[in-house]
C-alpha cells in the first residue's frame, strides 16, 4: 500500500464549504500516478491505461485547514484490467472521508484498443494485491 498526505487548499473547498466532489477525484488521480512512479519505476507517465471505472463512497466531508491522507493499493490484476483500492481518512481526527475503488485498462492509445500488462509490470502488481478493509 502506498499513502501520502494532501493539504486542503481554498481552491478545493466548494460553495458547501468542503472539499468537493472533483478534488476528491484528482485525489484518487494523484494516487494512481503516485503508484505508477513510485511503485513500479515510471520515470514518464505516458498515455499506459485508461480509467474505465470509478466507484467513490463519501462518508464524511473534509473542510479547508485538514489534511487528508490518501491511501492506494492494488486489488486485483487480469490480464488487460487491474483494480485500485482507496481509502481516505482525515490526519488528526482519522475520520473516514472517501472509500473508493477504479477499474484500469492497459491501453495503447494509438490503436486504440487494450493490451496485456507487460509481464515485469504485472508480477509487481500480482505481489501488491492485498483487500482493502
Amino acid at each position: 500500500m502506498l499513502s501520502f498526505e494532501v493539504e486542503v487548499w481554498f481552491g478545493d473547498v466548494d460553495s458547501f464549504g468542503h472539499v468537493n466532489n472533483v478534488a476528491i477525484a484528482r485525489y484518487l488521480e494523484t494516487a494512481r500516478m503516485k503508484y505508477f512512479v513510485e511503485r513500479l519505476g515510471f520515470k514518464k507517465l505516458e498515455p499506459i491505461f485508461v480509467l474505465r471505472r470509478i466507484e467513490i463512497d463519501y462518508l464524511s466531508p473534509l473542510y479547508l485547514g485538514e489534511t487528508a491522507v490518501v491511501e492506494i493499493w492494488v486489488e486485483r490484476v487480469g490480464n488487460t484490467s487491474f483494480d485500485f483500492g482507496y481509502r481516505i481518512y482525515e490526519k488528526n481526527s482519522g475520520r473516514e472521508i472517501v472509500k473508493a475503488k477504479s477499474v484500469q485498462v492497459w491501453y495503447d492509445v494509438r490503436e486504440n484498443k487494450k493490451l496485456p500488462i507487460p509481464e515485469d509490470i504485472r508480477e509487481i502488481m500480482v505481489k501488491d494485491v492485498r483487500r482493502g478493509e
